[in-house]
This record gives structure tokens, sequence and C-alpha cells, in this order.
């Protein structure tokens, strides 16, 4: 039997005495107290005190049901984000550059030097559980570059001390270079597409109404990638490019809050 308990702290983080102390009851004194039919997850909500989890029948939710999300212009600026295919096709570029960071590029109403893809404003709610995934189609003008996505929640919060989740939902990172494998690698043929599938990092998260989910491409992440010399340029494929993610509700929620 198992059960796991998710807090928002960064580091650290014991689950309630009281959690802890059902499961030493039956397993260390084998007391049968039918800890092992207890909810297999706790996980705090956002803003809520790491002593008051709220219990669910497992992680991922079992509601959580895959959406996949399509791309449409206007990235370096805002494009869109939606649930529906568009059914034009078209490229966009952005540049590397290592010295900006991933939330000034968030926060940035125009950037060369990364790609936005937003949501319309949530009417109501969505609730995110489990591992998102994105495929990227792209063409480098150099033998090696790196990939990075971040999850974002807009607008963001600039309130000193801000919980991460107010802004991060989930981020992810991938070499190019691997993207056949994640043993072996080859060098990048420039001007060659290339489609680059991975998982960003487990999340579960509940996105506020009012707010705009955004998917961002860039190259160089300061905090997490290598740092290369500015410039490699990226050249995104809009219509081999989407993001799934774990919706608790599924499409239905998701028309619903986007509606």
């Amino acid at each position: 039997p198992v059960q796991i308990f998710y807090h928002q702290a960064g580091h650290g983080g014991p689950p309630p005495m009281s959690m802890m102390n059902r499961w030493f009851t039956k397993y260390l004194h084998g007391i049968d107290n039918g800890v092992e039919n207890d909810p297999k997850a706790q996980i705090v909500r956002e803003g809520d005190s790491p002593q008051e989890p709220t219990a669910y029948a497992d992680y991922p939710n079992p509601e959580a049901k895959n959406v996949t999300f399509y791309l449409q212009t206007g990235g370096n600026a805002a494009g869109v984000l939606s649930s529906n295919k568009a059914k034009t096709k078209a490229t966009e570029t952005l540049i590397d550059n290592v010295n900006l960071s991933g939330a000034e590029l968030a926060q940035a109403k125009n950037s060369e030097n990364r790609l936005l893809y937003l949501t319309p404003t949530l009417s109501e709610p969505m609730h995110l559980s489990g591992v998102a995934k994105v495929t990227v189609k792209l063409s480098s003008s150099k033998p090696a570059a790196n990939l990075s996505v971040w999850l974002v929640s807009l607008p963001w919060d600039k309130t000193d001390r801000t919980p991460i989740y107010n802004n991060i939902i989930t981020r992810g990172w991938a070499d190019p270079q691997n993207y056949k494998s994640i043993s072996k690698s080859e060098p990048l043929e420039p001007g060659k597409f290339y489609s680059v599938s991975f998982d960003l990092q487990p999340d579960d998260q509940i996105i506020p109404a009012g707010q705009q989910i955004g998917l961002m491409i860039f190259s160089s992440d300061k905090e997490f990638t290598l740092h290369p010399q500015p410039g490699t340029q990226l050249t995104i494929d809009l219509d081999g490019t989407s993001l799934t993610l774990p919706v608790v509700g599924g499409k239905k929620t998701v028309d619903s809050a986007m509606k």
C-alpha cells in the first residue's frame, strides 16, 4: 500500500503528523486501523496550510484526461494556444539569448528571443493533474541548440515573495540532438526540421479563473541549460508542434473554461 503527499514548498515539508501516525500505527505497531483504504493522494492546494492537504483518490487525478492544444501565429508577441487545430500552416522564429531569464521572457510584451502562445482568459478554474507533454517541430541554424519550454500562468504576478505556482505551472528541457534517442545524439543539419517530443515536470495545479495559460518556447534557460553564445536561431513549425495537458474533466472542462 502506498500514499503520496505533495506540498507547495520549494524544499522539504513533512506530511501532517496525523497522516504519518496512521501509517506508523498500522505498519509499525500492527494495529489494523484501515489506513490502506484511505485516499491515495494528499495534495496541499495553492494557498493552503501544509497541515491541511486535500484528499484525492489517486495521483494523477483519475478524472484527468489528455487534451491537446495547438499553436496559431503571433508568438513573438502572443499567439494563440487552442484545443482547435488551425487550418493554416506557418513557421515562426526565435533567437537564443541566454542572458535573458525565463521570467523576463514570459513578461515581455514582444520578444525575438521566445515564442509565446496563450489560451483565452479562463472563465472558471482549470485543474491540471499529471504529466504535460510537448512535441516541437523545429530547425536550427547551428548543429547544436538548447530547447526550453515553460508553461506559465499570466498575467505574471510580480508581488514580492509570490509563490512559484502563481507564475510557473510546469516546465521542461530537451536537447534536439537527442530527437531520436535520449542516450544517443547526432549533430543537427542546419535548416532541417526535426520533431522533438518530451515530458514536462509532473504537476498538480489549479489555475484560477482570470488567468491565461501560456506555452513559452525558447532556447537556452540560464537556470537549467548550457550557456552557449547568443545568436542561434530556432524556427518552429506550428503545424507540427503541440502541447498535451492532463485536464481534470478533459475537453468538456476546457471548452467550458475557455468559452
